[in-house]
């Protein structure tokens, strides 16, 4: 997709959320959720058939209100949704919610649930769990990235705090009608009930299974859970009472290749045993001979950095972090590892985000004076060179060639680098929360079309993810203010100051900006990843191609 193009439809969305807020109109809605068509050369659609899509890490959780990685999010994005959530377009559309309004100067939101929508257990779902699934956020540790927005809610704190036992700000009018009152206008409100945090879950069974409710989620999507073999696989049937029509599909299994295992995954897609999986580098190239395959590429709102941490002795100095920042060839980098797939990053913000602004390489400093510079800030003696550890979730030949190929540039500034693999995703999170971590490998992915789901989480003192122990009361500060400005164009501006104030003492090291890259086998229909992700697309509309069958099986 052209980033204007993509840069204009994100615009258009937080316009349309800030004109619903300052308005208080009735909001243009569907009796549907907006989900593409899935198009097809002459053919009816087929109903069956078992997708089989690659898992590249075993998820930690499955409640939705718990996950923190791409590998859980994508299996609930299937099993669960929400109030709202982001069409093609990145607009908020209806889900759960047929239509709401938004009313006092953009301080209250109502909103309709659908009469049909059930939970997987055939039980309705009603205001009365919706006001449970949002409280319930308000009290989980650690924090889910969402709670900045729902704290926006009368009485949201003092609930938080346990010094009240319900949210003042929720009321079920009936069991169709939610209301949600703010304490002021909250620009990105809308907007965040689409993250799949905000997913609804049904109270009876949340409460009757406690803790084994991530193992055995029951949701509303248009899939439901059968199975989960640990490290191996997660299979999921069709609901054949989800709200929006049945699936076409009858069911997911997500096979699991822990720590990454690209090459497992490249062979079994190349033996029909995968229906799609992410391509990289030379793996195009690898694929060339396959010309019934459907390739799908577009820019995505991801970034793939090293995170620093802030804390540790020998990465305190900003002047340490911005050296090794720029000794980093971007360019060279993606070339040599990635065939030049994905754009150099030398700003936090993606393209297409509102606030990005493409800034310039930094000039790398005299070389002599470099070397200075750090032996004096880590406390290097004698002639021995400094060494730092990165840590890495995935031990794939691409992040093995990239790491080596960082380390010799570290070299060239006098600063040794040593890899650690732990492919083990709970272990590798828990290993970022150690205070002898220093620099870690991470991919970070939008929740939602909002500046503010990039830097907030990743660099906010209170945020769960900053793994980065980065702390800066300005910083804190402007992420509080720019929550409320309205204006999209001001509000960009805002992001694009707080960005400059993190990277003038960086605790993060951009390397590029991600894309959606993916491989279909020929037989699949229907399947269009959006900006934020192959992992939040929801399957309720792709389908298979019967490979000799020119009927519509209908099931």
């Amino acid at each position: 997709m052209d980033f204007c193009l993509m840069l204009r439809w994100l615009r258009i969305s937080l316009l349309v959320s800030a004109l619903l807020l300052i308005t208080g109109c009735s909001s243009e809605t569907e009796t549907q959720p907006a989900t593409p068509v899935p198009q097809s050369s002459g053919s009816n659609v087929h109903y069956g058939g078992i997708y089989r899509v690659p898992l590249m890490n075993s998820p930690s959780t499955l409640d939705p209100a718990r996950v923190r990685d791409h590998y859980g999010e994508a299996v609930v994005h299937q099993l669960f949704d929400g109030l709202v959530q982001f069409g093609p377009q990145l607009l908020v559309v209806p889900a759960l919610a047929e239509s709401w309004r938004v009313e006092e100067n953009g301080t209250v939101y109502r909103f309709l649930l659908r009469k049909n929508a059930r939970f997987h257990n055939g039980q309705p779902v009603s205001a009365e769990d919706v006001i449970f699934s949002i409280s319930r956020l308000l009290r989980i540790d650690p924090p889910p990235a969402i709670l900045p927005h729902l704290l926006k809610i009368q009485g949201a704190q003092a609930f938080r705090d346990r010094t009240a036992s319900t949210v003042v700000g929720l009321e079920a009018e009936n069991d169709r009608v939610v209301r949600v009152r703010l304490e002021e206008p909250h620009a990105p409100f809308l907007t965040a009930l689409g993250m799949y945090f905000a997913a609804i879950v049904p109270k009876e069974e949340v409460l009757r299974q406690g803790e084994a409710f991530s193992r055995h989620p029951v949701g509303s999507g248009p899939f439901r859970m059968i199975s989960w073999e640990a490290d191996r696989a997660i299979s999921l049937e069709r609901y054949p009472d989800y709200y929006a029509g049945k699936a076409f599909l009858d069911g997911i299994r997500y096979v699991i290749y822990p720590g990454v295992k690209i090459e497992e995954v490249f062979e079994d897609f190349r033996k029909g045993r995968l229906e799609e999986m992410p391509v990289y580098g030379n793996l195009w190239e690898e694929l060339a001979d396959r010309k019934d395959l459907k390739r799908f590429h577009r820019p995505a709102l991801s970034l793939l950095f090293y995170g620093m941490n802030c804390e540790h002795p020998l990465l305190k100095n900003p002047a340490v972090r911005k050296i090794l920042s720029g000794a980093i060839d971007r360019a060279s980098l993606v070339e040599a590892v990635y065939r030049g797939q994905f754009e150099p990053a030398h700003s936090i913000l993606p393209p297409g985000m509102p606030g990005y602004l493409r800034r310039s390489p930094s000039v790398p400093a005299d070389l002599p004076r470099t070397r200075q510079i750090l032996r004096e800030a880590i406390g290097s003696t004698g002639d021995s060179e400094p060494t730092l550890e990165i840590v890495s979730g995935s031990a794939s030949p691409f992040a093995r060639k990239e790491i080596e190929r960082i380390r010799t540039q570290f070299s060239q500034i006098g600063v040794q680098l040593e890899a650690k693999f732990i492919t083990d995703w709970p272990s590798f999170e828990a290993y970022l929360l150690s205070p002898s971590m220093q620099i870690y490998r991470y991919a970070w992915s939008a929740d939602m079309p909002d500046p503010d789901s990039f830097l907030y989480p990743l660099f906010a003192s209170d945020s769960p993810i900053n793994f980065m122990h980065y702390r800066n009361p300005l910083v804190d500060r402007r992420l509080l203010e720019a929550r409320e400005i309205l204006d999209p164009v001001k509000r960009a501006e805002a992001y694009r100051e707080i960005e400059k104030i993190v990277l003038d003492e960086p605790p993060i090291i951009p390397l590029f900006y991600l894309s959606v890259d993916r491989v279909y086998q020929a037989a699949v229909q229907g399947a269009h990843p959006s900006a934020l992700g192959a992992q939040t697309m929801q399957l309720h509309r792709v389908w298979l191609q019967p490979a000799q069958s020119t009927e519509t099986e209908k099931r």
